[in-house]
């Protein structure tokens, strides 16, 4: 308000200067009293009226310059406050306060987006959204994990992946952002949900047999032990006796194995070495490889990787696939087990891959079924125990290939940041 007054004095003052010069020079130059001095006093009056224009200017040019920094988003304009008049002063001071406070603004709007942006990249389901275009404005890590950089090119790309993945969850919507329409998708990945669920409903359904053949079978053993006991039993039923229960124990082993699905205990997570136990198990497993005439290599990238996991259980994931591969390459002559370990910067793969027969794509989930096996004196349990093992370690067990060459078994872990540290500080 200061300022505008001011700004008004002074342009008062700058007209009335003028008016007055301009009058008195017109009054020299009209009654020819004053030729001379009333031409100079008309220059005068001109300048003063330059002066004033020129003055105005100023602080048009200096508004002029101040929005088209805001225009342009440039908040490094600022306007000297000292050696000015008071008039420029008052200016400059408001101008620089009103710039402080669209930087504050500017400030706070980045640091509310890096909040937002941030809590989006914690979302485990992947989102994302395209404007009118069809072109991607934004992407979380999981929508990157989950459909990859190739799908997220563009609107079509997003679709036709989704149009050949079934086990993605979608939902869309709509929202209007000013004028322009921006479609939102959120993505799932329901398959790791059902194979959760599939595993527990195996769970409590072997819990449940278990229970049940046990409680049947241990009388009947007991009962079996105690009539071959007897004197006056003849030799017959004594061996009829001596048959059930052999089988009745041999039940009670068979049934006391799958305890071990619906009873595995929870992982008691060590740092331990991947590397380190592969080697073990080679030189555990060297003898028979030779035995069979079956090469057998591993190969580690780096040397020496560490996992932060229960080393017996792990021990028992590798030797259950590593023998399972020695049994598939039965009757060859140049039977090849090759092991690939390998870490890169989130997830940590071992490649289990063998020259045996091929495994028919339909058989490829249904070897992870408990009980269900495809050898003549096969448990069923030996894979559905190892992905329980791994789904306890937040890890994946699968069949990444089978074919006339190789059949490849993967597992995939992820990579917490200490272990990472610790494999960089061993290597």
């Amino acid at each position: 308000m200061w300022f505008n007054q001011r700004l008004y004095f002074l342009i008062l003052a700058y007209v009335l200067l003028i008016l007055l010069t301009a009058g008195a020079a017109g009054w020299l130059l009209w009654s020819h009293t004053g030729i001379i001095i009333g031409t100079m006093l008309m220059g005068c009056a001109l300048l003063q009226i330059a002066a004033l224009v020129h003055r105005l200017n100023s602080f048009n040019r200096k508004i002029r310059l101040f929005f088209d920094a805001v225009e342009d988003r440039e908040n490094m304009c600022y306007f000297p406050e000292t050696g000015r008049g008071d008039e420029q002063q008052q200016l400059h001071r408001s101008l620089n306060r009103i710039n402080e406070l669209l930087a504050q603004s500017k400030a706070d709007q980045q640091k509310q987006d890096r909040f937002y942006r941030s809590l989006l990249e914690e979302v485990p389901i992947g989102v994302l959204a395209w404007n009118a275009t069809g072109q991607i404005v934004i992407a979380n890590q999981a929508a990157h994990t989950l459909l990859g950089d190739a799908a997220l090119v563009n609107r079509r790309g997003v679709e036709s992946f989704l149009e050949q993945h079934n086990n993605l969850s979608v939902s869309r919507s709509e929202m209007k952002l000013q004028a322009e329409v921006i479609t939102l998708l959120s993505v799932k990945d329901i398959a790791n949900e059902l194979t959760d669920r599939e595993s527990e409903s195996w769970g409590k359904l072997t819990h449940v047999l278990t229970h049940e053949i046990m409680n049947t079978i241990a009388p009947i053993i007991s009962l079996s032990q105690t009539l071959s006991t007897y004197t006056d039993v003849d030799q017959k039923v004594h061996r009829g006796l001596d048959i059930i229960r052999t089988q009745g124990e041999r039940l009670m082993e068979f049934t006391e194995s799958f305890r071990h699905l619906s009873y595995l205990p929870p992982p008691d997570k060590r740092l331990f070495s991947l590397s380190g136990l592969l080697q073990n198990l080679y030189e555990l497993l060297q003898g028979d490889m030779q035995v069979r005439a079956i090469s057998f290599s591993i190969q580690s990238s780096p040397s020496s990787i560490s996992f932060l996991g229960d080393e017996n259980q792990f021990s028992q994931v590798l030797l259950n696939l590593l023998k399972n591969a020695m049994q598939a390459l039965e009757g060859q002559t140049q039977g090849s087990i090759r092991v690939c370990l390998q870490q890169t910067t989130d997830r940590i793969l071992i490649e289990i891959a063998n020259n045996g027969p091929v495994i028919l794509p339909e058989m490829q989930e249904k070897i992870f079924v408990p009980f269900f096996t495809t050898k003549a004196e096969g448990s069923g349990i030996g894979l559905s125990l190892c992905r329980q093992i791994l789904r306890l370690h937040k890890g994946h067990l699968f069949v990444k290939e089978s074919s006339s060459e190789q059949t490849v078994f993967c597992i995939e872990l992820p990579l917490e940041e200490h272990d990472s540290e610790e494999s960089t500080n061993g290597s």
